[in-house]
C-alpha cells in the first residue's frame, strides 16, 4: 500500500520505528478457545502483577508517555493507551473477546506493550499518511477520505469485522526496542495471525 511517514515524527522521536502489514485473503470469526483462554490468563497474570499499583513507574509507560509528548506536547498529562487498559486490568475490568483478529492484535500489544492498531483494507483509499495529530490522536492515520484512525486508538472508522478479507495493521516500536528484535516480534505476530486467520501478508518499514 502506498503509505507515507510524516519526517517530523523521527525528528521529534529519534529511534522510532514503525511497521506497515497488508494481510491479504484472511478470514476473521469468532476467537479460537485458545486463543480466549491465553488472552484471559495473561490478563489475570497481569492483574496479579498491577493490583497493587506501580504501573506508572513501569520504564514502558514511561517511555511511551515521553514518546507521546515528544509527538504532541498537548498530550501532557494524559494516560498512554497502554496505561488506561492495564488500569482496567488491575481493577479486574478484564477486556472481553469481540474477534479472532481483535483477540491476537490485543495479545499481542498487551504482551509486548505495542501499540497495535488494525483496519478492513478495502475500505481505504489511497494514498496513506501518517502525520503528527493533536491530543486525541497524538499521530493521525488518513486517506483521501479524512482521518480514519491514530495513535491512541480513539477513532477507528474503518473496523476490521467478520466481512475482513483484507487487513492494514500499523505497530510503532520505541527508541528502546532495536530493529532486529522489532522485527523478531513482528515476526511472531504475523506467523500467529495467519495460523489463525490463513491468507497471506507483506510486510513495509516506513520511514
Amino acid at each position: 500500500m502506498n503509505i507515507s511517514l510524516d519526517p517530523l515524527i523521527a525528528e521529534r522521536v529519534p529511534g522510532i520505528k514503525a511497521a506497515a502489514v497488508l494481510y491479504e485473503q484472511i478470514e476473521v470469526g469468532p476467537a479460537p478457545q485458545m486463543l480466549k483462554g491465553r488472552l484471559r490468563l495473561f490478563q489475570e497474570s497481569l492483574y496479579f502483577d498491577y493490583a497493587d499499583g506501580g504501573i506508572d513507574e513501569q520504564p514502558f509507560v514511561k517511555e511511551w508517555a515521553r514518546m507521546m509528548e515528544q509527538l504532541s506536547p498537548a498530550f501532557s498529562g494524559q494516560k498512554t493507551p497502554m496505561e488506561l487498559m492495564l488500569g482496567d486490568i488491575s481493577r479486574e475490568r478484564f477486556i472481553e473477546s469481540v474477534n479472532s483478529a481483535h483477540d491476537t492484535i490485543l495479545f499481542f500489544s498487551l504482551k509486548y506493550s505495542l501499540p497495535i492498531m488494525a483496519y478492513d483494507a478495502a475500505k481505504m483509499n489511497e494514498p496513506i499518511s501518517i502525520t503528527i495529530g493533536e491530543k486525541e490522536h497524538v499521530l493521525a492515520f488518513s486517506d483521501s477520505g479524512g482521518i480514519f484512525g491514530g495513535l491512541t486508538g480513539q477513532i477507528n472508522t474503518r473496523p476490521v469485522t467478520a466481512g475482513t478479507k483484507d487487513m492494514l495493521q500499523l505497530i510503532f516500536f520505541p527508541p528502546s526496542i532495536h530493529a532486529d528484535a522489532a522485527d523478531e516480534l513482528l515476526t511472531s505476530l504475523t506467523k500467529m495471525f495467519e495460523q489463525i486467520h490463513g491468507g497471506t501478508h507483506t510486510v513495509s518499514w516506513l520511514s
